[in-house]
């Protein structure tokens, strides 16, 4: 009998860990949740060429879903992650930041990074990407790695 609620309850626990990975109406995966880490990474020079140390590199990644129908106004921000970085004396920094959940194909991810730096002009890169955009590097089990390389030129004041 004590056996019997033992497993109904762990059962009642897997169950609802399979349902927590849903994303709209996928099947639950069975061992895990599948998530995606963004990596960004670049150098920060000014406008000679010269490495720039102690840069501020604020990196906003966001997933946007487009509608596909008249009826939807505007784009849909399905999730959004920031990572900071200080460039360090070779004038390098990188990002990392995670997803909740792995992504999705038809989403167009926005890469903002912000830059900023005492003596030369603050710097935002804009730009808009797919999935194919990005360099695939292998992760841990269930994780995606999704790396990009932006190089960042600072002009002084």
């Amino acid at each position: 009998m004590k056996s019997t609620k033992l497993l109904t309850g762990l059962l009642a626990l897997l169950g609802f860990q399979m349902q927590s990975c849903r994303i709209l109406g996928d099947e639950p995966d069975e061992y895990g949740c599948p998530y995606t880490t963004y990596k960004t990474s670049g150098s920060v020079k000014d406008t000679d060429g010269r490495t720039i140390e102690g840069a501020d590199v604020n990196v906003k990644i966001a997933g946007i879903l487009t509608p596909k129908d008249s009826l939807a106004e505007k784009p849909d921000t399905l999730w959004h992650t920031e990572g900071k970085s200080v460039s360090n004396r070779k004038g390098l920094y990188e990002t990392k930041q995670g997803g909740e959940r792995g992504y999705r194909f038809e989403e167009a991810i926005h890469v903002e990074i912000i830059t900023n730096k005492n003596g030369y002009e603050s710097d935002t890169i804009r730009k808009e990407m797919k999935e194919k955009d990005f360099r695939r590097e292998s992760g841990k089990t269930w994780e995606t790695i999704l790396s990009q390389v932006v190089n960042v030129v600072l002009k002084k004041k």
